[in-house]
């Protein structure tokens, strides 16, 4: 279920809203991997504490199909970012969930680029390219206590100079812990799908 949930509209509001490169894109089968992490890596923060994230990947990406390095310098990476709000299931199975109204969001690398038409559950972002890597850190920082899950979508680069080719690609999250029990606790009879384990990071503001 919430795989759905935090990744539904994710790649095509990316491919419609911002990697567009003024003609139509040509979709390659490159397929690449990156990393994010968010700290403090603490279960449970304070309204008005800040909450990073920061994804990091050198321009030069090794194609999980092939094994071939591809260098993406130049190009545009861009994702959307998720925000719920998992204070209890009743929220959840409002629809009404989104939560970026309960967050200030300051963006030190990378560009933001827009909504889709959810806003309060989502937010695109670029990448920002810099000394031969492509770089995103930002700041959360709440403003109404809850329980919350955020994600940063698996996104979609374009290579310009390279006849606008559209290639796709995964960010996981490198966390020791990305505190799974507060989706135990809300959901105790199911079962925790790769997804969750992989791509949502959850925490309680008090």
């Amino acid at each position: 279920m919430i795989k759905n949930i935090f990744i539904s509209t994710a790649l095509v509001c990316i491919i419609l809203q911002f990697l567009g490169c003024g003609k139509t894109c040509v979709q390659v089968s490159y397929y690449f991997n990156m990393t994010e992490k968010f700290y403090p890596e603490y279960d449970s923060i304070k309204i008005g504490d800040s909450l990073w994230v920061i994804s990091e990947h050198s321009v030069v990406f090794k194609d999980a199909n092939t094994d071939n390095n591809i260098n993406y310098s130049g190009s545009k990476l861009g994702l959307n970012l998720r925000a719920l709000n998992f204070t209890d299931s009743a929220i959840v199975a409002s629809g009404n969930f989104g939560a970026f109204h309960s967050f200030n969001t300051v963006i030190i690398n990378g560009t933001a680029v827009g909504n889709d038409n959810l806003p309060d559950e989502n937010k695109g972002v670029n990448f920002e390219e810099r000394n031969d890597s492509f770089l995103l850190r930002l700041a959360f920082i709440p403003k109404g206590k809850g329980i919350y899950g955020i994600s940063l979508s698996d996104g979609a680069a374009v290579r310009r100079n390279h006849g606008c080719e559209l290639a796709s690609f995964e960010v996981i999250n490198s966390n020791q812990n990305n505190h799974l029990y507060y989706y135990q606790n809300l959901y105790p009879n199911q079962e925790i799908s790769d997804y969750e384990r992989t791509h949502v990071y959850w925490f309680k503001v008090y």
